[in-house]
Formats: structure tokens, sequence, C-alpha cells
């Protein structure tokens, strides 16, 4: 290229490889974006080409990300737009399935608050690539529009409802009052580790019990602030969590979504809104495969990417 990006050393060499002996200048910002368009078709390809095995168990899940650029928005519906209204409509849903070992299979862009029927797709589609009763098991959060879509889609499949986000609130509480190497009093730890048992209640007899192990504390205990406004809590999620259990629902704490979705947030939060839904699917193509080949950097699997390693646990075909 003619133009250079300022830091942009590695990128000149990338472009650059195997064409002159010197690093030449790296491709100006729109080269770059059309070069990540075209990438894009090689990289969808390759997301739904792939041949996983696993173990039974997928895992949904959904984020929200910023799309569109305001004048172009209002010029295609013909009218202006406050700020309130133009918050509401400028976000998207990125709803993702993936694997326990962290391999993308497929994503949907949705509205950002979307019904069963724009998630329908989703699921057939990966129910294409899976023969009858492979899938086992699918793990998401309590969004109901997931819930509806897997149970139009996977009707054989249990359905898990991952308590993940509660138990993490219910430690920020204590968190929140308790400094790092503070004691905390043994009554407060007595409520903390009933309320963890209640929510993670495989059955209605269980999560009763806990429920109740809970209000008797509340009235005999002499309890700290953070385990008032945890009790506070409890008591919300406990009459939602039955009703998941009742419907036969299982709670989970597998959190192989939010670590996936914590990733992609650290990269989106420095990405411009995007001004077509066409360049966010994109930018989700060449993300998604990227993460699918990205080798561990620690632990036993390090040097080892989430396709090798399923592959590697699971086999192929």
């Amino acid at each position: 290229g003619r133009c250079s990006l300022n830091n942009s050393r590695r990128i000149g060499e990338t472009y650059t490889e195997g064409v002159i002996n010197v690093c030449g200048r790296a491709p100006c910002a729109t080269s770059l974006w059309i070069y990540e368009q075209k990438q894009a078709e090689l990289s969808k390809q390759e997301l739904l080409d792939q041949k996983i095995d696993f173990d039974g168990t997928l895992y949904v899940d959904g984020n929200w990300i910023k799309e569109g650029w305001k004048k172009r928005f209002e010029e295609l519906i013909g009218k202006k737009l406050s700020k309130k209204e133009w918050k509401k409509l400028r976000y998207k849903s990125v709803c993702v399935v993936a694997t326990k070992e962290k391999v993308i299979l497929d994503f949907e862009i949705t509205d950002s608050l979307p019904d069963a029927k724009a998630l329908i797709p989703l699921m057939e589609r990966i129910k294409r690539r899976f023969t009858e009763g492979k899938i086992k098991r699918i793990v998401s959060d309590e969004d109901n529009a997931i819930i509806e879509a897997v149970k139009t889609v996977f009707p054989e499949a249990s359905h898990s409802f991952c308590v993940y986000h509660q138990l993490k609130n219910v430690s920020k509480k204590y968190y929140e009052e308790f400094k790092a190497g503070d004691e905390i009093p043994i009554e407060d730890e007595i409520v903390y580790n009933e309320i963890c048992q209640l929510i993670t209640s495989d059955t209605v007899v269980e999560a009763v019990v806990r429920y109740q192990n809970m209000l008797n504390s509340e009235s005999y205990l002499e309890l700290s602030k953070a385990s008032l406004k945890a009790i506070s809590y409890a008591k919300e999620i406990f009459k939602r969590n039955v009703d998941h259990m009742m419907k036969g629902f299982t709670p989970v704490t597998n959190n192989t979504m939010e670590q996936t979705f914590s990733l992609i947030r650290d990269i989106i939060e420095n990405v411009r809104s995007f001004k077509t839904e066409s360049g966010l699917a994109n930018f989700c193509y060449n993300l998604f495969t990227y993460f699918n080949n990205r080798n561990f950097a620690t632990g036993k699997w390090r040097g080892f990417s989430p396709l090798m390693r399923a592959k590697f646990l699971y086999g192929s075909g």
C-alpha cells in the first residue's frame, strides 16, 4: 500500500511478507476494512463447516453490541430521533452457540430484545449439523426468547439455566461491605453458604428446604447489611428458579459463555459503532474464527487452540 497507519509496522510486515526484503508501508484504514470484509467470507465458511464432536451439551447466550450511525439511520426511516429513541434502536443482540470447549459454532444478529422467532433459524441451523439425539442438553441464561426457541426446535433435549450471574450478584453484596482480608462473621458466612445452596438446588424440594433455612437464619441471627441485602435478592430469585425447575430445567454454574463474552466485550469496547449490520456480521465471523484457532496461553492446554482441544477430547465427525 501507498498509505501508512500510525505504529503499524507489523501490519506492513503482514501485507508485504514475501514480496520485498524490507517492511513496506501498511495499507490505509479503508484498505484494511475492505480486506476484513473479504476475509469474512472465508471465516464464515470455516465457522459453518466445522466438524466437531462434543459431549452433547451446547451453550447459548447473547450480548448487546452498538450498531449503526444515527444520521444514516434517520435518512433510512425519514425522521429525526431523540437521544432516548436512538439508544433503544442502536443496539443489536449477537446470540452465540458454543460447546463446553469454547468452540463457537454459529451466531445470529437480532434486535436488542429478540423474540423466539428471531432465534429459531439459528437453532435450526445447529440442528441440521448434528444427527438426531446427539444434542442432549442446552444451557442458557433465563432469556425467554432462547428458552422458547430451544423448546420449539429441540423438544427432546433437556434445558438447563445458568445461575452463574445469581451467585456473582450474591458475592458482590458481600464484597461491597467486607474489604479483602476482613474476617466475615460466622453468622454471615452461614447465610452466604445457605443462599448459594439455595441457588444451586437441583430439585424444588431442596430449594424449599434451603429457602426455609435462610428465613430461619434471618429471624434468629444478628446479620450484617450485606446478608440482609443477599436474603432480599434470594427471595426475588427463589420463585423464578422454582418455576424453571417445575418446567424441567436444572441449574448449572458452568460459565463457558460468560468467559467467552467477557473476552468479546474487551475487544468490542475498543471498536467504533458498526455502520452496517453486514459489517457487524463480518466482524463477528472473523472474531469467532480467530477465537476458535487462538492458542491458550496458560494451563495444561497451553499451545492448543479450542478446536484442537475439542478434537483431541472428542474426535471429529
